[in-house]
């Protein structure tokens, strides 16, 4: 079924990080349950954030959470350089116009293999895209205007403590609406790191935002072929 699923959405195999977050999933859930989420069609949105309970707090978000904290890698994508950008409404994000744009552009250029793409996102802090079409990554909805100021201090410090694994890319390019932006800023200072990082406005105009965030990489890489 993991392959299955993987391969209709474009790929011909399971991508590292996949294989390790499904193995992760074994690890800390009943085999049926993890079964059960797997099969949950992406797009279908079944996790919705409201008042009463945030998703912040959902065990299975909770579970990636804590992936993210222990076990995941940036090495593990083999990709120097990325791209991060903002979540979507559409779920999975691969399938929102400004995905699809860098996704088209990157192929074209064949630089697809040398960058990584990040989404970043509330509840699920930063997503490498590889798992978009997974549970619960492809099923949930989260607007940003019910991110309390509880929550979003919680998404910032989980994010700085994440934040120093991307030191593994030698260039980063961020695409972000004001949102994102200023709590990605506020998790690089909180980590009290530095980082080789561009920050590019989302604005109204996305789609140009998110071709020059292309281009920065391209020229990024292409410096650095020539040293």
């Amino acid at each position: 079924m993991f392959l299955d699923l993987y391969i209709s959405f474009g790929d011909s195999s399971l991508n590292l990080l996949v294989k390790m977050y499904i193995d992760f999933l074994y690890s800390e859930l009943e085999p049926d349950v993890v079964e059960e989420v797997m099969n949950i069609p992406p797009g279908l949105k079944i996790l919705r954030n409201n008042t009463k309970s945030n998703l912040f707090d959902h065990p299975h978000i909770v579970l990636w959470h804590k992936f993210l904290l222990r076990y995941f890698n940036p090495e593990y994508t083999s990709k120097p350089y990325a791209i991060l950008m903002p979540c979507t409404p559409i779920k999975p994000y691969r399938l929102s116009a400004t995905h699809r744009i860098v996704d088209s552009t990157l192929y074209r250029l064949r630089l697809d293999h040398y960058t990584q793409i990040y989404v970043l996102s509330e509840p699920m802090v930063i997503v490498p895209r590889e798992l978009d079409i997974y549970y619960p990554f492809a099923n949930y909805e989260y607007p940003i205007y019910e991110l309390s100021e509880e929550y979003r201090e919680k998404f910032i410090s989980l994010l700085s403590i994440i934040l120093p694994k991307l030191k593994y890319h030698k260039k980063i390019v961020a695409v972000l609406p004001k949102h994102h932006k200023a709590i990605l800023l506020e998790s690089f200072k909180k980590s009290k790191m530095s980082t080789d990082i561009a920050i590019l406005d989302y604005g109204r105009k996305s789609f140009s935002s998110v071709r020059r965030a292309v281009d920065m990489v391209t020229k990024y890489i292409n410096e650095y072929s020539y040293r």
